[in-house]
């Protein structure tokens, strides 16, 4: 097994290793793994939906997207939205000339949810010619990068997130929005999580769903998340994969955001993705 860095902050390839979920100690290795590099990707896997389900559930608790259902309108743009039959845990990512690529803008998943998942599972199945890297950010080295002064009064803050900033124009009608609305509302959690394992302190919000800062006012909420926010494309604190077919990656939801470059047009662009559970953010 080789390992290599693909950033100062964050970031590690592993070569020559197989993900075996069979293997009882496979659960302990990645959790080392991604303690320290909050983002592993696993060269050269090759797993099918099985293996790549059942990986998961060794490494995690898997859970299915709260929007997947066979009944609910699919979320255009990540197709096909509702589960595999077999494998519900499983969202297919799927993009090409006329679904093209909406995933790019830095973003973590699911920070809308009361608990957001903890980690993620991506396994590529299909790479265009050119194109089509993933670019994650450390978060944690983000809020080091600020004033003593400056961390201290975002520690204070909570932030309100809403799938409604992202998800609002999938849905038909003011019906089923009211409905989705009711069963999934804004959930507020801190500007700045301490991961619970390691003490590390990180900025626990992104602009795919923060709508604002608690108890400020619009301007001022405003001008604190875009700060934050913008942290994000600060390229010292990125690790950038370019992908090949097989290749799985695995990554801390709650420490880093990532950024699905869409730059393969007109070319397809498959993936698929597990979310893992995390646990309820204090």
């Amino acid at each position: 097994m080789n390992t290599r860095r693909l950033g100062t902050y964050l970031g590690v390839a592993v070569d020559g290793y197989r993900l075996d979920p069979a293997d009882p100690e496979l659960g302990a290795f990645v959790d080392e793994l991604l303690r320290r590099h909050k983002v592993v990707v696993f060269k050269q896997q090759h797993l099918d939906r099985h293996a790549f389900a059942k990986v998961a559930r060794r490494i995690g608790r898997p859970e299915a997207h709260p929007f997947i259902s066979e009944d609910d309108p699919v979320v255009h743009g990540i197709s096909p939205f509702q589960p595999y039959h077999e494998y519900p845990e499983i969202t297919g990512i799927y993009h090409d000339e006329k679904h093209t690529g909406n995933l790019n803008v830095w973003h973590s998943d699911l920070y809308w949810r009361r608990v957001p998942p903890g980690r993620l599972i991506l396994r590529a199945v299909q790479i265009p010619p050119w194109g089509g890297d993933t670019c994650w950010a450390d978060m944690g080295a983000a809020y080091r990068s600020l004033s003593d002064e400056l961390r201290s009064e975002l520690d204070e803050l909570r932030v309100v997130h809403d799938w409604m900033r992202i998800y609002s124009s999938a849905f038909a009608d003011d019906e089923t929005r009211g409905r989705i609305r009711q069963k999934y509302p804004p959930q507020t959690h801190p500007l700045v999580f301490t991961d619970p394992s390691s003490g590390e302190k990180v900025l626990f919000s992104n602009k795919s769903s923060a709508i604002r800062i608690e108890g400020l006012e619009e301007q001022e909420s405003r001008r604190i998340l875009d700060m934050v926010h913008l942290l994000a494309w600060r390229p010292e604190f990125q690790c950038r994969v370019q992908w090949e077919a097989g290749d799985v990656a695995i990554w801390d939801n709650l420490r880093a955001q990532h950024y699905a470059v869409s730059d393969y047009r007109p070319h397809i662009r498959k993936m698929e993705r597990i979310l893992l559970e995390g646990e309820p953010i204090q």
